[in-house]
């Protein structure tokens, strides 16, 4: 019982998190998900539905495939009024996974639906039309995507039920393992 309760307990410490990815505002750096190129900035907000949690929102690092919605906040205004090419790019392999064509975005919030099937690393690109930079370099913001890469748990990101079930099974494991030593004391030695 004693096993399976540390083993239980290092399981709870290893499984994957998503708290070092955005999760909540608050939990992430307030930079978490801004890119900035010539002079225009916008924000990304990765919201992945998962099942008994609604809706979890990252800013870059998605622990695990599956449908996902991001959206893009056009924080300078000048985005507001150029359509803007989004694209999804395989990072290795540079190949396409998904394109929205490009749309003026009145409101600066895009939305791009998204199904990633493999894990891997993606960049968002972010390409706003006639747009150029003091370099007359066309400008192109990108943004960094990582999915299905489980990151580990540390102590401190525990939550509270997490913390009083390991409680809870070492006060149950402890019991029963000095149960154990008093039934062996008690026993009559040949």
């Amino acid at each position: 019982m004693l096993r399976f309760a540390f083993c239980l307990f290092a399981a709870c410490l290893l499984l994957p998190n998503s708290a070092s990815a955005h999760r909540h505002r608050p939990k992430g750096p307030i930079d978490c998900g801004i890119v900035s190129e010539g002079g225009y900035t916008a924000h990304l907000d990765i919201c992945k539905y998962e099942p008994m949690k609604m809706y979890e929102s990252y800013c870059e690092n998605v622990p695990k495939t599956g449908e996902a919605t991001l959206v893009l906040d056009l924080i300078s205004h000048p985005l507001w009024k150029v359509p803007v090419v989004l694209t999804l790019v395989r990072e290795a392999s540079r190949e396409v996974a998904a394109e929205a064509p490009a749309h003026v975005y009145r409101e600066g919030i895009a939305s791009f639906r998204v199904y990633f099937s493999t894990p891997g690393r993606y960049i968002l690109e972010v390409k706003p039309q006639g747009v150029v930079s003091a370099a007359n370099q066309p400008v192109v913001l990108r943004f960094p995507i990582a999915v299905g890469f489980p990151s580990p748990k540390s102590f401190a990101s525990l939550g509270v039920g997490e913390v009083v079930a390991v409680a809870i099974l070492g006060f149950l494991g402890y019991r029963f393992w000095r149960k154990r030593l008093l039934e062996r004391a008690r026993r009559p030695r040949p």
